[in-house]
């Protein structure tokens, strides 16, 4: 019979008391678990594994930064940590890694969709605007549009909008040829010689005026003001107005009757 303490009430079972007391031991005892270190961004360590668009990627990068000409397969290599032979297990030479690079550009020139009785006209102005807009997506299409003498399949594949569409219009053979180079010429010329000049129109570039004579530089202060307010768009616009004009006129000749030989 269980024996009560003074107040009537029963004592707690020893034993239970102990094996709770020695599982609250046991419990704080017990080894806490360690998780796997988390992995910090930057930490030193190995280097991420090459890849061929980390290649073309740090390629275009080094492009941007200096002339073609100083563009070379060690320099992309010890850009990437890695050694030169690394490179051409995904690029044979310099000369297949500016293709790549011509190609990855390129091929990314997209026009816009053709609208239902859209002119030749329009046709045009869309391939020159749209290829403004692409380069100043990609500044470096200049110098990888033509490595070595040969041009780029990527940019062949941008000037046959314009090729195509002088075809349609009626020019062959010599006159095809001469027109859509010129017509592609003269946008590279117009769209970069913007891009990279128009600062010669702010007040500043006329900073050493006084080395010319003084009706010179009266003539040149005269347009200062009216330079500097010129705007990128008019004067795009501007140029390739006068493109396409140029197409027109060039039709005009096509249509006008050959003069017969009174011989």
């Amino acid at each position: 019979m269980p024996v009560k303490d003074k107040q009537g009430k029963k004592p707690r079972a020893k034993a239970a008391a102990g094996a709770s007391a020695t599982g609250k031991r046991a419990t704080a005892a017990a080894p806490a678990k360690v998780g796997r270190p988390k992995k910090v961004p930057g930490a030193a360590g190995r280097p991420p594994r090459l890849s061929r668009k980390m290649v073309l990627d740090k390629a275009m990068e080094l492009l941007q930064q200096g002339p073609v000409e100083d563009f070379t397969m060690a320099r992309v290599a010890a850009s990437l940590d890695t050694v030169s032979m690394a490179l051409y297990n995904y690029f044979p030479s310099r000369q297949a890694l500016l293709a790549a690079v011509a190609d990855h550009i390129c091929m990314r020139f997209k026009m816009p969709p053709r609208k239902r009785n859209q002119t030749w006209q329009d046709t045009l102005r869309q391939w020159l605007w749209t290829f403004k807009k692409h380069s100043d997506d990609y500044p470096i299409i200049l110098k990888v549009m033509g490595i070595d003498g040969k041009s780029s399949p990527g940019w062949l594949r941008i000037t046959l909008t314009v090729s195509r569409t002088l075809y349609e219009l009626g020019f062959r053979d010599r006159e095809l040829a001469l027109h859509s180079w010129m017509f592609c010429s003269m946008a590279i010329a117009l769209v970069f010689n913007e891009r990279e000049g128009s600062i010669f129109r702010s007040p500043m570039s006329l900073t050493d005026i006084d080395h010319l004579n003084p009706d010179e530089q009266d003539f040149l202060i005269m347009l200062r003001r009216p330079h500097s307010e010129l705007r990128s768009e008019e004067v795009l616009e501007l140029g390739f107005s006068q493109m396409i004009a140029n197409i027109e006129r060039e039709l005009d000749k096509l249509a006008a009757p050959v003069p017969v030989s009174s011989g």
